[in-house]
């Protein structure tokens, strides 16, 4: 008997399958001649991204990795490339230590 109530559990139905949702297309209407001309796009506005508002304004410029020294000067460290005499692309890591020579103008 045991055997036979553990088959008859397996056969038990599940839930009913969801149904798929269905889609409604509303057809684009068509411009007449002489009259303004009309754009149809899919209703996916909630996909989109939202414009950045006024307050932040980005940078010209790219940041600099550098940093002032009390007393020394700067230190900054830098990437360029540049080519060797057969022509070769030669990639550099540098660090720059800017010393100003001189005391301040009085």
């Amino acid at each position: 008997m045991p055997a036979w109530m553990m088959l008859a559990m397996q056969a038990v139905a599940g839930p009913p399958a969801p149904t798929k949702p269905v889609k409604v297309e509303r057809p684009c209407p068509v411009a007449q001649p002489g009259e303004e001309i009309i754009v149809c796009a899919r209703p996916n506005g909630g996909l989109r991204l939202k414009p950045l508002a006024d307050r932040y304004t980005p940078e010209r410029t790219p940041p600099k990795a550098e940093t002032a020294i009390n007393g020394v000067g700067t230190v900054a460290m830098e990437a360029e490339q540049a080519a060797d005499a057969q022509g070769a692309p030669v990639n550099r890591a540098m660090i720059r230590l800017r010393i100003p020579i001189g005391g301040k103008k009085r």
